[in-house]
């Protein structure tokens, strides 16, 4: 679904970790996690920001191996003091342990640079956001408004700009190739483990090609964000749980108590006020992408995952079932010509594809807490999809949206459990349906929205929402 990311910023969900923390413990070959607590450890795909001449010296230091001679760092283009040498000397101790532990060495220098508050704030405005404006977060609110997640008016834009301003700790920009650190005025436990994350990143990129091998940029992202959504969860998991696995191995006993003395005092003030689904959208690349990859680690540690780089995972439903990679691709789904269809002129807001990750949200996260079903029938509801195509118009003549969702699933049954948790969702958001008939479909002639239509064909669903009833018998596929 496009609109889950702004297109023009897609690759920056993933400046958030805001999932769980999760404690990989390794012992005698065994690994499991425990779950515990959000974690901002944030990677951005940014731009160069006038930034404090603090540690802005090149990363030239690979890991040594049998095959990697190890470069001198360069000296400093200006005199640091002892304590930000102190600092530097840190960063490099923990860019050979985590290229040691990952298993890659680094290629080429990074630059560091530092950041405080202000600075970042300046760069969010000037770079995160310099290519989605204001009037595309307001019809991207409006396409999430047609599916229920949020208000037609949200101002998502104002959201973006507090949230990352909020969250982030620290990122690494693949199109610079620099390590940004935002300055707290310490480098304890917190900024230790973050950069550990960050320095993933560096050396993913460098061997795999984020934007252009792994094809994590605005264009491509643009034309399908589900793919975008499961290899940043990829990307994400791997440096989540590489963070972890170095805290595990090298984080001191002052590490684990300053992590611990940040969350016993952190906030997240804008995060916590956020809409239901966008924080679990922001949890996705870290949370399901730290339990995708320790499927994957679990059966042959980091080379499966290096294997994964290699053969991406291309959807939410291989993130959510790893055993369903890399071989149950999805199916192509096409809907009917909308705009021609309907004879008279439309405005296309938005297409592509939902994905299982989102059919989920949509039942779970509403907008409106009592439109939500549980969460386990949600997520069961949405396990068997196989494929769909939705698109998204604005009729101004009725001043009201045209959206068509097509949906095809593993099985009859698998579209007959969905059916059945969609008319549940149905029923608390629009109240009783004026048909209801599982030859004929569900029918809410009168709502917010427009008028609403569901229908069951075998392993297919559709889902339409149009201004007027006789727009559904123009709109519906051949056979439905």
């Amino acid at each position: 679904m496009n609109s889950r990311i702004p297109a023009s910023i897609v690759i920056l969900l993933v400046l958030f970790c805001l999932g769980s923390l999760t404690v990989v413990c390794i012992t005698a070959g065994v690994l499991w996690q425990n779950t515990l607590r959000p974690s901002p450890t944030p990677l951005s795909l940014a731009s160069t920001v006038a930034v404090s001449p603090l540690l802005a010296t090149p990363v030239s230091t690979p890991t040594p191996s049998d095959t990697t001679e190890v470069a001198p760092s360069p000296s400093p283009t200006r005199p640091i003091s002892a304590e930000d040498a102190a600092i530097l000397r840190q960063m490099e101790e923990i860019e050979r342990q985590v290229a040691a532990l990952r298993g890659l060495a680094l290629l080429q220098p990074v630059q560091r640079r530092l950041m405080n508050a202000e600075e970042l704030r300046q760069h969010v405005e000037e770079n995160f956001l310099k290519d989605y404006s204001a009037e595309e977060a307001r019809q991207d609110a409006q396409v999430l408004s047609v599916f229920g997640l949020l208000n037609s008016d949200y101002d998502l834009y104002s959201l973006y700009l507090d949230l990352y301003s909020e969250q982030v700790a620290g990122f690494y920009d693949s199109e610079t190739k620099e390590m940004y650190v935002v300055q707290g005025g310490t480098f304890g436990g917190m900024e230790r483990s973050t950069y550990a994350h960050e320095f993933t990143h560096a050396l993913q990129d460098q061997h795999y090609n984020l934007r252009e091998g792994l094809k994590v940029n605005p264009d491509y992202c643009k034309e399908d964000s589900e793919y975008c959504a499961a290899v940043q969860a990829l990307i994400e998991g791997d440096a989540s749980l590489t963070e972890q696995y170095w805290l595990y191995q090298h984080g001191t006993a002052q590490d684990r108590r300053d992590i611990e003395a940040f969350y016993a005092s952190y906030s997240s003030p804008v995060l916590d006020a956020a809409p239901s689904f966008l924080r679990e959208d922001f949890a996705f690349p870290y949370r399901e992408g730290v339990d995708f990859v320790l499927t994957l680690f679990q059966k042959n540690g980091y080379p499966a995952i290096d294997a994964a780089f290699a053969n991406p995972p291309v959807s939410t439903e291989m993130i959510l079932h790893p055993e369903k990679y890399p071989d149950d691709r999805p199916v192509t789904v096409s809907l009917p010509p909308v705009e021609t269809l309907l004879n008279r002129p439309v405005e296309e807001l938005d297409r592509g594809v939902m994905g299982e990750w989102y059919t989920y949200l949509i039942l779970a996260h509403g907008l409106q807490e009592n439109w939500r079903i549980a969460d386990e029938l949600a997520r069961q509801a949405a396990a068997g999809w196989e494929g769909d195509a939705y698109a998204v118009f604005w009729d101004e003549t009725a001043n009201q949206p045209v959206m068509g969702l097509l949906t095809e699933w593993e099985s009859e049954r698998d579209a007959g459990e969905f059916r059945q948790a969609f008319t549940a969702y149905a029923r608390l958001r629009w109240g009783e349906a004026d048909q209801q008939d599982l030859e004929r479909g569900w029918l809410w002639q009168e709502t917010a929205d427009g008028v609403v239509f569901f229908q069951q064909r075998g392993n297919q669903t559709l889902w339409l929402i149009v201004p007027r009833e006789a727009d559904l018998s123009l709109l519906k596929p051949a056979g439905w």
